[in-house]
């Protein structure tokens, strides 16, 4: 059976000759039904299985065989004269094409060689008219060209590295073989030899910019399969850097000179072509150049490279974990072969315990314990020294930890391959547990470690509920992460927090430093919190809690540190839950999460995790709101752990500084008596949200809302607003201040709405003088962006026109709702509509929670619904993240009682779906 790479050149003898005396511009369509047809083979051929390298040189050889027939029916059209004067010349392809590596919508490039004098535009050569006239554009194609003699060729390669690196890979197509390879020898004697040592210097720099550009991190949701951490760019750019060393051009190469090993050759080409393979089937889905694998795209290119599980979301979990896989492959290899060659400085990732150490004792080598300590690396002492004592395995990394040293790349080599010593007996040794607890338990120095543990597999062999993470994709709106990134970089967060010291993070660092006396406890709760998520069950947190119970006993740890490690993780969702949407003012709700946690040393551990849970979630998902629920939540319990009085001293003194630094704040015309009455009309929960800045410009709102009422020309039912933009937390923030009356909450989310903003979030307050202070944190619907001022105009004049009747804004909304929202979900990750009814947790109110994707309008369909059946909302507690919306009501009846039955609660869900559901996507 002939090859495909065969059968595409025999086609071309066949189809592409032309009768005698005929020019190439006769029988462009020729040329077009050629490209279409071979194109279009070469696209079943990858349908049917064909590995990407396969594909992409296939695509290559059609662009090859059309290119030299084109040449070469040109020339036979082209009078004898003309040619024999012609200088010599090839056609040379060039960047991926010259690696002969075309994704089937890929940039076109290729030079022409001579050896003449410069081009003329009045009269080039005959062989360069074909590519640059155009009878290119007439046969369907977009070609980069350039035209160079030798001595260009060496002037280009000397002005950056891009054309330097385009040459040294660069294929001869057709034309003359000597000039090419002529040029090829004289690139690497005036371009490359002597120059080695600068050019390898620039890739790296090169390549860490790219990789700090698109991400610095494998397991992204949306990785860039060119440019990205472990992506196409990462293997090329090793190639590049070991042919300027050594001049290997191939993983061939690289196993000749003893680089890597002949199962690290097949990985590393198994990696590499399933990467290729994957962007020849995005560029075929798109019908166009693409790097980036978006979310709305998996769905699809999974399903055409062949993963056919029923589920959308299994299938789509298993084509991307593949992916990640083999780029982790490629990223772990190709980073550990850059130090086996010496291609990159020594690093030094342990730093600080490293400096700690001194440069003198740097420069010692000692052995230890079967190891040698040689400058920054730790070697292997003998080729036996983890098959004489198998705990070494663990205990390398101590070594690595203490001393603030890295594992050499042989080691790290030899560690790999004795994975199979991660046996039952290894997981059972006492020795083995200390040394990895004792590596745990160093405060501010675990994340490194841990990480070259994962990266090695050693990390996965000995604890294998965290194995099963690896590259595990997370359908969870907000993660950025795969499972098994999400978790490291925790430990990085915490890492960090411990050593902060200062704003914003300096509280937590005092906690770390002085209140946590057992911090590997909470480094094992981190890095098990989320082991459950492999078994795909329901709850999570508490699937997770009983995992960390059998690692707990299987690490022996005492009962007092089992409970605490077992408690955090069944926990660890619950503070963000209760500080974001539960009513912290309600001493009942601080009483139920206090008797969750139990404990003083339970709430320190648990704050933290909290904290760095959310921080590794994804960028952007923390901000300084968050921040003051979480210590206000921390604030209150731990009062309340220590007992009644002492918490209800500690929030009178609070309040009482809050005073004084509202009125140092306070401009001249700023009464005492109005700050007074400010601060005894409204609920302890206020307080402790509002800034002193917060509470001064509620002043100033209600103050101007009040001299309204005293005015004879201003209507005083029309409220008052003041805007604020906060650029670097990515929102608009609109206070409102009016009299309460029905549905008014429903009329200002509304009035938001129709004027084309998106409510990320809301804080409602009324006075005890039924003054309503409203703040809602917005941005533009459509493109995320802050507040213009068109938009603040439409709104103001949108809620006069609401609060008088004068204007039907469901009707408004339901035009702009057609809108496409800025958060597409991709097939298999719709997020379920969810409405909860809690009567148990406030004594005074039902909690209404509703859970749903996020869209325009959602904010005023529920609020009107529930005005409309007469529930009372006493607080919202809003918070939308990246397409999902987590709203919090506390409601009642109009006559104050909770809503107490089953029926009444049924007809509210029931109403509140249909709304929700009319909003449509």
């Amino acid at each position: 059976m002939l090859d495909l790479m065969d059968i595409i050149s025999a086609d071309a003898e066949e189809r592409l000759r032309l009768p005698p005396g005929v020019h190439p511009s006769q029988e462009t369509a020729r040329y077009r039904a050629f490209l279409r047809y071979e194109t279009h083979r070469v696209k079943l051929w990858h349908r049917k299985g064909a590995g990407g390298f396969a594909v992409c040189r296939a695509q290559a050889r059609v662009l090859d065989v059309l290119l030299c027939s084109l040449l070469r029916a040109v020339e036979q059209a082209t009078p004898p004269a003309q040619v024999s004067a012609a200088p010599r010349h090839a056609l040379v392809a060039i960047g991926g094409y010259g690696r002969g590596e075309l994704n089937p919508y890929s940039d076109l490039d290729v030079m022409f060689l001579h050896d003449g004098p410069p081009v003329s535009a009045h009269r080039p050569p005959w062989f360069i008219e074909p590519l640059t006239g155009g009878l290119i554009f007439d046969i369907g194609l977009t070609v980069g060209h350039s035209t160079r003699t030798i001595p260009d060729c060496v002037k280009v390669a000397k002005q950056d590295l891009r054309s330097k690196t385009s040459l040294i890979e660069a294929r001869l197509v057709c034309g003359d073989a000597a000039l090419f390879d002529q040029m090829s020898k004289t690139v690497l004697a005036k371009c490359v030899a002597g120059q080695e040592a600068d050019y390898i210097q620039a890739r790296l720099s090169d390549q860490a910019a790219r990789r700090a550009k698109f991400g610095n991190a494998v397991c992204l949701q949306e990785p860039n399969v060119k440019n990205g951490c472990g992506g196409l760019r990462d293997f090329q750019n090793l190639l590049w850097m070991a042919l300027f060393r050594d001049r290997s051009r191939s993983l061939e190469d690289l196993l000749k000179h003893g680089f890597i090993s002949k199962a690290e050759r097949q990985q590393l080409s198994a990696a590499y072509d399933f990467l290729l393979r994957v962007r020849n089937e995005m560029h075929y889905h798109a019908g166009r150049p693409a790097d980036v694998l978006t979310r709305n795209a998996q769905p699809a290119v999974a399903r055409n490279l062949g993963y056919t599980e029923r589920s959308p979301s299994r299938r789509l979990e298993r084509f991307m974990r593949d992916y990640y896989l083999q780029a982790r492959t490629i990223y772990l290899i190709t980073r550990t072969l850059e130090q086996h060659m010496a291609l990159l400085p020594r690093p030094t990732r342990f730093g600080p315990l490293r400096r700690l150490l001194g440069s003198r004792r740097a420069a010692e080598t000692q052995t230890v314990d079967g190891f040698k300590f040689v400058a920054s690396e730790i070697r292997a002492a003998s080729d036996r020294v983890f098959r004489e004592q198998p705990a070494r395995l663990m205990r390398v990394f101590r070594h690595a930890q203490q001393r603030g040293l890295t594992l050499h790349p042989d080691l790290a080599q030899r560690l790999r391959a004795e994975l199979p010593l991660v046996n039952a007996t290894f997981r059972a040794d006492p020795h083995v547990h200390q040394a990895f607890l004792e590596i745990l338990n160093q405060r501010g120095s675990v994340a490194p470690i841990v990480r070259s543990m994962h990266e090695t597999g050693l990390l996965g062999a000995y604890l294998p509920a965290f194995g099963k993470l690896t590259c595990l994709v997370q359908h969870e709106f907000f993660h950025q992460y795969t499972t098994d990134e999400h978790t490291l970089v925790c430990l990085e967060k915490l890492d960090a927090l411990s050593q902060a010291g200062q704003a914003p993070w300096g509280f937590y660092t005092e906690i770390i430093q002085k209140e946590i006396e057992r911090p590997g406890i909470l480094y094992l709760a981190l890095l098990l919190h989320d082991a459950a998520k492999a078994t795909h069950k329901p709850n999570h947190a508490l699937n997770s809690s009983r995992i960390a119970l059998s690692v707990a006993r299987r690490l022996q740890l005492d009962a007092h540190a089992t409970d605490t490690l077992v408690r955090l993780i069944r926990l660890h969702l619950t503070m963000v839950q209760v500080s974001q949407r539960r009513d912290l003012d309600d001493p009942n709700e601080i009483h139920r999460f206090a008797a969750q946690v139990e404990n003083l040393e339970t709430l320190n551990l648990l704050t933290v995790l909290t904290l760095a849970d959310s921080l590794a979630t994804s960028e952007g998902l923390w901000n300084g709101f968050k921040d003051i629920l979480l210590l206000t939540l921390y604030r209150r319990t731990r009062e309340m752990l220590a007992g009644a009085d002492e918490f209800a001293a500690a929030e009178a003194r609070r309040r009482a500084q809050l005073a004084d630094a509202v009125a140092a704040l306070l401009p001249a015309d700023g009464g005492p008596d109005e700050l007074a009455a400010h601060f005894a009309a409204l609920p302890p929960r206020y307080f402790q949200l509002c800034s002193p800045e917060d509470i001064v410009a509620d002043l100033q709102l209600a103050h101007r809302f009040m001299l309204r009422q005293l005015s004879e020309e201003e209507n005083p039912l029309e409220p008052v607003t003041a805007w604020r933009h906060e650029p670097d937390r990515g929102f608009s923030l609109v206070r409102v201040a009016t009299w309460d009356r029905p549905g008014l909450f429903s009329n200002l989310a509304g009035a938001l709405t129709a004027a084309g903003l998106n409510i990320l979030s809301a804080e409602i307050f009324t006075r005890a003088d039924g003054i309503v202070l409203d703040t809602f944190f917005v941005t533009e619907a459509l493109s995320g962006l802050l507040v213009n001022r068109e938009e603040r105009e439409r709104f103001e004049r949108l809620l006069k026109e609401t609060l008088t009747g004068a204007i039907d804004l469901a009707e408004r909304i339901r035009r702009l709702a057609r809108r496409p929202p800025l958060y597409q979900p991709h097939e298999g990750e719709r997020l379920p509509t969810v409405v909860r009814f809690d009567n148990t947790s406030s004594d005074r109110s039902t909690i209404l929670e509703v859970e749903t994707e996020d869209r325009l309008g959602l904010l005023y369909a529920i609020s009107q619904v529930l005005s409309e059946l007469g529930v009372d909302i006493a607080l919202a507690k809003i918070c939308t993240e990246k397409g999902a919306a987590s709203d919090t009501f506390y409601v009642s009846e109009l006559d104050g009682s909770r809503i107490q039955r089953p029926e009444r609660r049924r007809a509210i869900e029931a109403h509140l779906r249909a709304a929700i559901a009319r909003l449509g996507r």
